[in-house]
């Protein structure tokens, strides 16, 4: 694991960043101090995304700062550690959860957090999302956040393990140079285009698309089956959201499970994964042993001319020197009716997926609480969501931040995903086993049959456990409430 731990560290270094945040003390919260007037030491581990990107440590030493200076009666001590993948990280939290040993607030990921409340071992903090903070107005803390993100943090049973920063949004990041050699004048726009383009690129004698697909936590696997799944299934939403949310909520895809509404094996979700493999022929050899750091070399070689990345995974790649090309962003290519019957012909978005997400341990001593809570609080603040922005390329999570000029291309411009069914919030063990059990399908080692027959089996396992966890069942509609 490569691990950066130091607490406190000396913010010396943090003046580009404080001047992003110069008046952030007129947002400030409560004193957020004991409620005998004595000093709190709040431990705060913030996960970077980078191990060598300064301006990160510096945006949190200010962010850091500039909360104490306008709370007093608070110390915030952080520690700032870089994993040196999903494992490693997932690992650190069980590990300090189970040893209750755990900073009083750390870095997860809202796919975990559930799991983690489940089991006791992370604050509930449902109550306060339904409570107005110092830097929400008059409204409550919930209402900062778009239903989109809210969807994707509450659980099973309605209740918030814990508090994004910023959103994910998926982009193709481009060679401009490449492109322009290639003679691809426009980005393409559908799936079709999208083929074309590369194999004008493969006469150039580069890599089309760099795509890692190494581990679940290389992303790129997980993104583009989710994509064009949701593509191809807008004509089912209306027979599985049944209580008219917008949105197919996790009881919604039990019951659709359950009920064999929703069938992997089957037309039309089965149909993706041809789609997928039939791509795969513009990726680099040995891309099932290729991880995302490598890509991301290779397109910066200027040897692959496309890679896939967040608007914070694309933060290194604008900023290094070591690119001497453009570079821009489109969004991964739809399909239409020339590529399968049922596709809606239209851009479906991930939809801001919530990121550097941060929990408290229940271990919490009760006198930090408030200070825990209101220092969550403050991340989301407007201020503050403007520092991650400019400095981090992060989208902002909340909807009355300001998204700087750069991040435009990471705007969302398609139709919202309602199902999502291979999201890590819906169920890990589908997501992490698609990307393993997909690398045999890809290579030839196994059928499209019997790696679907082996995903659908973990999903309905999933299912039922679901079931029993919520006491849900087709007698009780799933504990769906009719509209």
């Amino acid at each position: 694991m490569n691990m950066r731990n130091h607490w406190m560290r000396p913010l010396l270094g943090a003046v580009s960043a404080m001047l992003l945040l110069n008046g952030c003390s007129s947002d400030s919260g409560n004193s957020a101090s004991g409620g005998d007037g004595k000093s709190i030491d709040l431990n705060v581990m913030v996960m970077l995304e980078s191990d060598g990107d300064e301006a990160e440590r510096q945006s949190w030493d200010s962010i850091a700062k500039t909360y104490m200076e306008s709370h007093p009666g608070v110390k915030v001590n952080l520690q700032m550690q870089h994993f040196a993948g999903v494992e490693q990280h997932r690992t650190w939290v069980t590990t300090q959860l189970i040893g209750k040993t755990a900073p009083d607030i750390f870095t997860t990921r809202y796919i975990w957090d559930q799991e983690d409340l489940k089991k006791g071992l992370l604050v509930d903090l449902t109550p306060y999302y339904k409570q107005k903070t110092a830097y929400s107005g008059d409204q409550p803390w919930e209402k900062l956040f778009s239903q989109t993100i809210l969807q994707q943090l509450i659980g099973d049973d309605k209740t918030y393990a814990s508090v994004p920063n910023y959103v994910n949004s998926v982009r193709v990041l481009y060679n401009k140079d490449l492109f322009a050699q290639a003679g691809i004048k426009e980005v393409p726009k559908t799936w079709n285009e999208f083929l074309d383009a590369q194999e004008k690129l493969l006469k150039l004698n580069v890599v089309p698309f760099a795509f890692p697909n190494s581990k679940p936590g290389d992303y790129n696997y997980n993104w583009t089956i989710r994509i064009l799944t949701e593509e191809l299934l807008t004509g089912v939403y209306e027979k599985l959201d049944i209580d008219k949310s917008g949105f197919i909520e996790v009881n919604e895809y039990v019951r659709g499970v359950d009920q064999g509404i929703i069938d992997i094996e089957k037309s039309p979700y089965k149909d993706v994964f041809a789609i997928v493999k039939d791509w795969s022929k513009y990726w680099p050899k040995g891309y099932n042993g290729l991880d995302f750091d490598t890509a991301g070399d290779l397109f910066l070689q200027g040897k692959a001319a496309m890679v896939m990345r967040t608007s914070a995974q694309s933060k290194a790649l604008y900023e290094t020197s070591a690119r001497k090309f453009e570079m821009a962003a489109f969004p991964l290519p739809y399909l239409t009716k020339e590529n399968h019957p049922d596709a809606a012909g239209k851009l479906m978005e991930i939809g801001g997926v919530p990121a550097g997400n941060m929990a408290i341990p229940k271990t919490i001593a009760p006198e930090k609480m408030d200070a825990a809570v209101d220092f969550l609080a403050y991340t989301t603040s407007p201020k503050v969501q403007g520092l991650l922005a400019e400095s981090l390329y992060r989208t902002p999570v909340v909807e009355n931040a300001a998204l700087p000029d750069k991040l435009k291309g990471f705007q969302f411009v398609g139709d919202r995903m309602q199902l999502n069914i291979y999201a890590g919030e819906v169920d890990k063990n589908v997501t992490e086993n698609n990307q393993k059990l997909g690398q045999l399908y890809l290579e030839g080692t196994s059928t499209q049959e019997k790696y679907l027959a082996e995903l659908k089996k973990i999903m309905v396992d999933g299912v039922k456990k679901k079931m029993s966890d919520n006491q849900w069942t087709k007698e009780n509609n799933y504990g769906i409430k009719a509209p």
